[in-house]
């Protein structure tokens, strides 16, 4: 999956920039094919922080200067990624407020995972959504509580052997999982988190 950044000038620039509900018109210099997946870094002056969302393409063109032209294409969000582009228009808008950043960008991506209570050695079916350095939405049936500290297990795109993370559930409002700070008690840690995004990204 390729990023691609894409900035507006304003709110403004980016509502006109909607098609619709899910289409959405990009300005970028990277040529992308139908049906790719994409990962969009998406900002506009005026946004605090940017948003990551999942689109697939549509169509994309080279710059044409003589007729005024950016190089630019069309991509197509559905599902929870067509709600934070709806999202980023009611902030445009000025219909809702932004909440506070997170210190760390969280990346739309689906990942199969386990994980387990550090006592236990049951290892119990998940997926992990929300991706960053400093945590994820935990999506399983079997939810640990806020409080709780489980171990994740996943093995990162191009491994042999599953990582082990240490993560604490921070929060359950959210009915599609529960929200997990990751625990890493030293700078190899952390960078293993990172190495694990790089690759999912890439894959």
């Amino acid at each position: 999956m390729r990023k691609i950044r894409c900035h507006y000038p304003s709110g403004i620039a980016f509502l006109e920039a909607r098609l619709d509900d899910n289409a959405l018109r990009v300005y970028t210099t990277e040529p992308f094919e139908p049906g790719e997946e994409l990962l969009l870094e998406l900002s506009y002056q005026g946004l605090s922080g940017k948003l990551m969302v999942r689109a697939i393409g549509r169509e994309w063109h080279g710059a044409r200067p003589r007729l005024r032209i950016r190089a630019g294409g069309v991509v197509l969000c559905t599902g929870s990624e067509q709600q934070k582009l709806q999202f980023l228009a009611a902030v445009a808008h000025g219909n809702t407020e932004l909440l506070p950043r997170r210190k760390h960008l969280r990346l739309p991506l689906l990942v199969e995972a386990r994980w387990r209570f550090p006592r236990d050695r049951e290892l119990r079916q998940a997926a992990l959504s929300e991706v960053s350095e400093g945590g994820a939405l935990l999506m399983t049936e079997s939810r640990p509580s806020p409080g709780e500290e489980i171990i994740i297990e996943l093995t990162p795109p191009g491994s042999a052997r599953p990582l082990e993370i240490s993560a604490v559930v921070r929060n359950d409002s959210n009915p599609a999982g529960v929200g997990l700070e990751f625990m890493a008690r030293d700078i190899g840690g952390i960078h293993r988190i990172r190495e694990v995004i790089r690759r999912l990204v890439e894959q």
